[in-house]
């Protein structure tokens, strides 16, 4: 059996982007996208264009609220800003790394314990930029990106 294993990129949205953000999501991915895509030689413009589009993680309200949820879950596993999840019976594995820039998440599920869990914070917006997937808000019932296909 073949596991793919997918990476999740989480942004913090500024505010003044989170209306484009549930209008056209597809720009405020185009965008990230191309921050993803930039070479080294670019990156006084890519670091540009980043710092304009998003804002720093809260690293640590942000480990404190996943820890608090998750640290009954014989699954989890915390180390620094790492946050494991190992779950025999749903054969997840799932690892997020809380950085201030963004939250890398690498899961062999798309909807993962850390989006789930994750998925109440306000002004986040996902990205698979190797499936090419992005999300929205949805009637900003949460306040986050659910994902959807380009």
């Amino acid at each position: 059996m073949v596991i793919i294993l997918r990476t999740f990129y989480v942004f913090k949205l500024k505010k003044n982007y989170t209306n484009i953000a549930a209008s056209k999501p597809n720009n405020i991915y185009i965008m990230l996208k191309s921050i993803y895509s930039y070479k080294k030689k670019d990156i006084i413009v890519a670091f540009n264009l980043f710092d304009e589009l998003c804002s720093p993680i809260n690293i640590e309200f942000l480990n404190k609220y996943i820890y608090d949820k998750l640290k009954n879950n014989d699954s989890y596993t915390k180390f620094k800003n790492v946050h494991m999840f190992h779950d025999y019976f749903t054969d997840e594995e799932s690892k997020m790394s809380v950085l201030k820039s963004h939250i890398k998440i690498k899961s062999t599920k798309e909807n993962n314990i850390f989006i789930n869990n994750i998925s109440y914070l306000t002004n986040l917006f996902v990205c698979d930029f190797i499936f090419n997937k992005y999300n929205y808000f949805d009637n900003n019932k949460y306040n986050f990106l659910k994902l959807k296909n380009k």
